[in-house]
């Protein structure tokens, strides 16, 4: 689960004339480190984000998001039609492997955490919130490392394999720029700040896609983890 994290560090700024600097310390890791990054650098961020958050928002309504819809059959997905083999003579669809279940519950679930961290790592930049920032990115690389074990899951389903190949792009491209920019945030690297920002925005950009994808194969899941109880 997506978590904002402020790790008691501490932020400060510059007191007299010229651009604002940040200054962290972060006890939890034992060390401090001091360095100067300018204001500049965290507006580029925001500008940054911003585009990767703007494209995951319009993904689900895109084209790109409709044309890359997994091609499988009406009946597969639960959705009526004609019985298919492995399916019941009534139309029921054919039982999904547990785990592959859960999976997609769990993807599903994350998709709103996703969008809630760029939207915290946006407004955190917009208010040159260091501190804010160096949060939303630990909990956001915290939490895309928890879904990544759920990817090769879906590789179990014919139904759930093109967007299993779609998170093996865009979560390890969010999940590393998320952990280049907050350690980059503690050594107050500056290239390293701008560097994460983009590639936090290029997976956001990859998961667009995803969004139009996940929610009805959430509501076959939940169908399928209905009938695996029965």
């Amino acid at each position: 689960r997506y978590r904002g994290r402020r790790s008691g560090m501490t932020q400060a700024r510059a007191t007299g004339p010229g651009p604002r600097t940040g200054a962290l310390q972060v006890p939890a890791r034992g060390g401090r480190i001091s360095k100067t990054v300018r204001g500049g650098t965290i507006v580029l961020a925001l500008a940054i984000v911003a585009a990767g958050c703007g494209s995951t928002a319009s993904g689900s309504a895109g084209p790109a998001a409709a044309s890359a819809r997994p091609s499988v059959p009406v009946d597969a997905l639960g959705s009526g039609g004609p019985a298919v083999p492995g399916g019941s003579p009534d139309g029921t669809p054919p039982p999904w492997p547990g785990t592959t279940v859960l999976a997609v519950i769990a993807l599903g679930a994350a998709d709103g955490e996703i969008q809630k961290a760029g939207n915290d790592l946006q407004a955190a930049a917009a208010a040159q919130d260091l501190r804010a920032m160096w949060g939303a990115a630990d909990g956001l690389a915290t939490l895309t490392e928890g879904l990544l074990k759920n990817v090769d899951r879906l590789d179990l389903l014919p139904a759930t394999q093109p967007v299993a190949a779609l998170y093996r792009k865009a979560l390890p491209e969010i999940d590393a720029g998320a952990r280049q920019l907050r350690d980059a945030i503690t050594a107050g690297d500056s290239n390293g700040i701008v560097a994460g920002s983009q590639a936090i925005a290029a997976g956001l950009v990859d998961y667009g896609p995803i969004r139009a994808m996940i929610a009805p194969l959430v509501e076959q899941a939940i169908l399928q983890q209905h009938l695996l109880v029965k």
